[in-house]
């Protein structure tokens, strides 16, 4: 009997409840969208204050690490091979990042040429090396500076040929292997 009475009464006041029009949207909805769009504008202005390395400086970065994956690669040293590969990788997709719509391959993007002609290459050396093969490490190396150059050449830049370094940039890193 008890349930027959609430379901009576639940059935009574139904139509009461659907009838009580919804409660416009609270001040402290409309005051967290106010913040969260204030908070987002100075995320924005940070993004664009914040350092971004030119290409230029990204280059040499990248040179340094060519140079040293080729003495790794030499040396037969394949630990830091592995390393400088991924760092090679890593700086490739720093200059995309960075500089995607650089001027001098407009009015193609930078960020659409250079993993075109980068993945391959790397891919190649991350297999040579893996294998530790030298004879296939000297042809992927070849095949990723001659990428590099093909890219400066894409760019109207043809003084800038990249080939396999006859001497250390820097020669403080030790590239036999740790016995």
């Amino acid at each position: 009997m008890k349930k027959t009475v609430f379901a009576m009464f639940v059935a009574m006041l139904l139509p009461c409840v659907a009838a009580v029009p919804a409660a416009p949207a609270a001040p402290a909805d409309n005051a967290d969208h106010a913040e969260i769009q204030a908070l987002r504008k100075q995320l924005d202005e940070l993004k664009k204050s914040a350092y971004h390395p030119e290409l230029g400086e990204q280059m040499l970065i990248l040179q340094i690490r060519h140079a040293r994956l080729w003495f790794a690669g030499e040396a037969g040293n394949w630990n830091l091979a592995t390393f400088e590969v991924q760092e090679l990788q890593e700086a490739f997709e720093a200059v995309v990042e960075h500089n995607p719509d650089d001027a001098n391959l407009q009015p193609e993007r930078l960020a659409d040429v250079l993993p075109a002609m980068t993945r391959g290459p790397i891919a190649d050396l991350r297999k040579a090396v893996d294998s530790k093969n030298k004879a296939a490490f000297e042809k992927a190396f070849d095949g990723l500076s001659e990428a590099c150059t093909g890219c400066h050449r894409v760019a109207g830049n043809d003084m800038l040929v990249i080939q396999r370094p006859k001497a250390p940039l820097l020669d403080n890193l030790r590239v036999a292997p740790v016995k």
